[in-house]
C-alpha cells in the first residue's frame, strides 16, 4: 500500500483519488478512523518517534457528532482518534492535513466568525447557535435569515428547517449570494469559476487563509457582493466534497499525487 485515506469508503473525492493513484502506478486504500488506528504502530527509540508504517495519508474525517447517541461507541472512536492523531502527527510522510497541538482539523470552526477571527480576518454580521432552531431577531433588508444543522450541515433559509436533530446555526446572508471557491493545495489555488473577479486576489488570500488555519488543504468559500467589488469569507471546508473540487480536478489531482509523491 503506497497511500491511505482516512474517511468514508463511499466518499465519492476519495474514490476518485483511489483511481487516479492508480492510474500513476500508486495502490491507495480508504479506511474509517478505526480501521486505520489499527495500522499504525507508535513507539519510542532514543528518544525519537517511530510510526510504522510511516506512508502518506489524506485524512478526511470530520468532526464526530456533537450528540453522543452510544457511550461504547464513542469511547471506542476517540481512543482511536487519538491513537491516529498521534501517527499522522508524527510520522515522516507527507499527511494531508496533518493534525497539530490544537485540534485534528485544523483551526477551522462550524462559526463563520471565528474561523474568520483564527484567520486574521475582521468579521462582520451575527451568528445564533441553538438547540432548537432560532427565529430571525429582526427583519434586515436585502438579508436573509438562514439556519444550519450541525450535524447533517444543511443549509436552509428561514422559516424552512433543515433536516437533522440539531444543535443548530444561525445567520444572516444576502437575499441573492453569489459565491466563489476557491480550492486550495499548499501554495497552490484555483478559483472554481470564470467570473471577473481578479482583482479581489481570491487565490492569494485563500492561501493566506488555509495556511493560518493551520491546513494544508481546503476549500475557501466567498460570498461575493453584486457588484463583484466586495469579498467577504463565508465559510473554510477541510473535506471539500467532489462536487466542491470537479471543476479543478484536472489541477488539483496530479498536484495531490505530487504531494505525495515528490
Amino acid at each position: 500500500m503506497d497511500l491511505i485515506i482516512v474517511g468514508d469508503r463511499g466518499d465519492r473525492f476519495a474514490i476518485e483519488i483511489v483511481n487516479f493513484a492508480k492510474q500513476k502506478g500508486f495502490v491507495a486504500e480508504i479506511l474509517d478512523v478505526c480501521k486505520a488506528a489499527q495500522l499504525f504502530t507508535v513507539s519510542i527509540d532514543s528518544g525519537c518517534a517511530i510510526v510504522t508504517p510511516d506512508i502518506p495519508v489524506l485524512l478526511r474525517m470530520p468532526a464526530p457528532s456533537t450528540i453522543r447517541e452510544d457511550f461504547d461507541t464513542s469511547f471506542q472512536y476517540g481512543e482511536c482518534l487519538a491513537t491516529l492523531w498521534a501517527a499522522a502527527a508524527l510520522m515522516k510522510s507527507t499527511v494531508i492535513n496533518r493534525p497539530t497541538p490544537f485540534s485534528a482539523w485544523g483551526r477551522a470552526a462550524n462559526s463563520s466568525v471565528l474561523t474568520s477571527h483564527r484567520a486574521g480576518l475582521s468579521p462582520k454580521g451575527m451568528e445564533v447557535f441553538s438547540l432548537y432552531p432560532p427565529a430571525p431577531p429582526q427583519e434586515l433588508v436585502n438579508q436573509q435569515w438562514n439556519v444550519q444543522d450541525l450535524t447533517t450541515f444543511i443549509d436552509t433559509p428561514w422559516p424552512e428547517i433543515p433536516e437533522g436533530e440539531g444543535p443548530y446555526r444561525a445567520h444572516y446572508s444576502d437575499s441573492d449570494p453569489a459565491y466563489e471557491m476557491v480550492v486550495v493545495l499548499g501554495e497552490q489555488a484555483w478559483r472554481c469559476t470564470t467570473a471577473p473577479l481578479e482583482h479581489l486576489q481570491l487565490e492569494r488570500q485563500s492561501i493566506s487563509i488555509i495556511q493560518r488555519l493551520e491546513m494544508t488543504f481546503g476549500v475557501v468559500i466567498w460570498s461575493i457582493s453584486p457588484n463583484l467589488e466586495n469579498s467577504t469569507l463565508f465559510r473554510v471546508n477541510p473535506f471539500p466534497s467532489m462536487q466542491q473540487v470537479q471543476f479543478v480536478w484536472h489541477f488539483l489531482a496530479p498536484a495531490l499525487i505530487k504531494a505525495f509523491f515528490p
